[in-house]
């Protein structure tokens, strides 16, 4: 469970890093990526805009698929799915994890400032990921969870309204 979350503090940190670069020639991110994914956090609209990507890393013991975003505030979202295999739903928690997160001052984006959020608190479900539609080239689908704070379980973020349309990238 520990290296689950220092795998999860290590991937947010970089989502959040990449979600905090300015583009400063006015041109089109080229770290952006194809489609959309968007969410409520606890009621507030979250469009992500910066990094935006469906992955799936191929392994003997099976697809991984992760999906992520994050935006010009810094905020960002991900979710990491374990034996991917299409269309279907699958229940995150702490083996398929949830991710929310967020810099308080977007201004200094020391990494060691990231609150991270994630269904990794050692229950079964905190919410769920469904995959309506996966041609290989686009997955199209919904999500929601319950994000536990991971230096306070009892500080919680309700993260509803997920929907994904996105260009799949293999590696």
């Amino acid at each position: 469970m520990k290296r689950i979350k220092q795998f999860c503090l290590i991937l947010l940190v970089g989502l959040a890093v990449t979600a905090c670069k300015k583009d400063d020639d006015g041109g089109e991110d080229p770290a952006a990526g194809t489609g959309t994914l968007t969410a409520s956090i606890d009621g507030a609209g979250l469009t992500a805009d910066i990094a935006v990507q469906a992955q799936i890393t191929m392994s003997a013991q099976g697809d991984v698929l992760a999906i992520s975003g994050g935006t010009s505030q810094s905020e960002n979202l991900q979710m990491i799915i374990q034996n991917f295999d299409g269309a279907g739903t699958y229940e995150l928690n702490f083996l398929n994890i949830g991710t929310y997160s967020y810099l308080p001052d977007p201004s200094n984006p020391d990494p060691s400032t990231v609150v991270i959020y994630t269904t990794v608190n050692g229950t079964q479900s905190e919410g769920e990921l469904r995959v309506s539609s996966f041609d290989g080239n686009t997955i199209v689908g919904t999500f929601n969870f319950t994000g536990y704070n991971a230096n306070d379980m009892s500080d919680t973020v309700a993260v509803t309204a997920g929907e994904f349309n996105l260009e799949v990238t293999n590696n």
